[in-house]
């Protein structure tokens, strides 16, 4: 989800205007690659032994070190996450520092360690936010696509108590084989717990799941990931406002005129955001695996002029950007490179994501008449 999605006035004034100077204001600090759970869907997870391999935790000195280069570069918006954050040794410490620095903290989570020493203490240090990932809407779904049985409950009773401490809490669902039944009831919890719901129908594939055909992988097929955006739609909106949503996206598939993009980047990735991974390598997203610098080596200013130089060679395949279907095509650079390996590859799942699309709304348009 673009932090764009949610962002107040103020905020998207702020960011516009930085993503216009390509100058760096909102970023992801991933502390580690550790979970209690262990989702099939997951692209970060690794298992203790693993991250051995691989590297080693870097301490809340160095991320505040690095931090203090940040504010001097301007950047306001920070993301907390992981793996799961709640996890990392000095969570505390390093979260109560960049908060003082004046940095606007959002935390992404499970929501299944917070308890009410957690929510009292984000009570009283309140973030911007605290987005949860709600896995499902029982705990089959947990146990299987999680692999953490009680998983369901605890991540209900976290918001709970967030709540209770008047945290304000958002909570996000990626739709897979395992809880695409369970949509209707995750707007159902979100309406109980007075809380907004994000559903994402389409996921980009796991690594563990990436060359594999589609019918193996976790995630739904692209014509049933088409059917659940609408349905998805149809739960947020009115009937009206449905309606218009239906003959507007008909009307700029049709609109040879309607813009298509030029191919670049036009999110905020490498614009004016960047993600730091638990080694230390920035990157445009979170989902890119290169370009890739070593941020702590090569300090924060001259990193992100690296990352931003190379985001503004990123161009999506030619194809993509002359296709008719483009207007609800959710194609980018980071989903080309994950369903594809190349930048500029032409992604099957998307295509035949947005076919299915439109003819679902040529098939809505008939019945309005």
């Amino acid at each position: 989800m673009d932090f764009m999605d949610d962002a107040s006035t103020p905020e998207q004034v702020m960011i516009r205007r930085a993503k216009l100077k390509k100058s760096p204001i909102n970023g992801s600090l991933e502390l580690l690659p550790l979970c209690n759970m262990d989702c099939d869907i997951c692209y970060v997870r690794l298992s203790p032994s693993e991250m051995k391999k691989k590297g080693r935790l870097r301490t809340a000195d160095e991320w505040l070190k690095l931090a203090r280069q940040m504010e001097k570069a301007g950047v306001l918006f920070l993301l907390l996450t992981g793996g799961e954050p709640l996890l990392y040794p000095d969570f505390k410490r390093l979260y109560l520092e960049l908060r003082k620095m004046g940095m606007i903290l959002t935390i992404n989570t499970n929501g299944t360690l917070i308890d009410e020493e957690w929510a009292e203490f984000f009570g009283k240090h309140k973030p911007r936010r605290i987005n949860i990932t709600l896995y499902g809407a029982k705990e089959e779904t947990y146990s299987s696509l999680c692999h953490y049985p009680g998983g369901f409950n605890k991540t209900i009773k976290g918001i709970q108590l967030l709540k209770e401490h008047d945290v304000d809490v958002k909570v996000s669902c990626s739709i897979t084989k395992a809880n695409y039944n369970d949509v209707k009831k995750i707007f159902s919890i979100g309406r109980e717990l007075n809380v907004p719901v994000h559903i994402d129908p389409y996921m980009m594939p796991a690594n563990r799941e990436r060359y594999l055909p589609f019918a193996m992988q976790a995630r739904v097929a692209p014509e049933e990931a088409a059917h659940i955006s609408l349905d998805t739609l149809k739960l947020q909106f009115s009937d009206d406002i449905f309606r218009q949503y239906v003959e507007q996206s008909i009307a700029r598939v049709n609109d040879p005129n309607f813009p298509r993009g030029d191919g670049h980047i036009s999110c905020l990735a490498g614009n004016c955001s960047f993600t730091i991974n638990w080694q230390g390598e920035m990157r445009p997203c979170v989902v890119m695996s290169e370009p890739s610098v070593p941020v702590f080596e090569t300090g924060f200013d001259a990193a992100w002029k690296e990352i931003c130089t190379s985001a503004q060679g990123m161009i999506i395949n030619p194809k993509c950007t002359k296709c008719r279907l483009r207007p609800l095509c959710k194609v980018c650079v980071a989903a080309s490179l994950l369903e594809t390996g190349s930048y500029d590859g032409i992604p099957e799942y998307l295509c035949r994501y947005s076919e299915e699309t439109y003819r679902l709304l040529l098939k809505e348009a008939k019945h309005y008449g």
